[in-house]
């Protein structure tokens, strides 16, 4: 199987935006509220702390959770998705639309160069909410 010029871009959007994850991670890492995260916690644990935070109030954390959920497990499509979904999101109700627009575009972009069924429908839907939401934002 040899890459196709999709896939080649969208391979190199991935790697591009798994080294802006690790960037930021490097960036939060200075942040005087370091969240710790132990070396082997499972992305679906890593996921928890993110929701977990954001259930308390706590966007910056939930923020960082993420970016090491993109740092350590980015690398799987359908993780990557999940949480650069879940970061646009936050900026999508902290109404910082600017943020969140490139995100959900990427995401887009991802799920319109893959195949059907090839990563999880749900995202797409809650994608094109957000997405709805900000093109709704940008006519008013």
């Amino acid at each position: 199987y040899t890459l196709g010029m999709k896939d080649s871009i969208f391979m190199k959007k991935i790697v591009f935006n798994f080294l802006v994850a690790f960037a930021s991670v490097c960036f939060f890492s200075c942040v005087s509220t370091k969240v710790e995260v132990p070396d082997n916690a499972s992305s679906l644990e890593i996921i928890q702390l993110a929701q977990t935070a954001l259930d308390k109030g706590s966007t910056k954390k939930s923020l960082q959770y993420y970016e090491i959920l993109l740092q350590r497990y980015g690398m799987n499509t359908a993780i990557y998705i999940e949480g650069r979904y879940e970061i646009a999101h936050i900026y999508v109700k902290q109404k910082k639309y600017s943020k969140a627009e490139p995100i959900i575009n990427e995401i887009l972009e991802i799920y319109n160069a893959s195949q059907p069924g090839q990563f999880p429908g749900a995202y797409r839907k809650l994608v094109q909410k957000d997405f709805e939401k900000i093109q709704n934002r940008k006519r008013n």
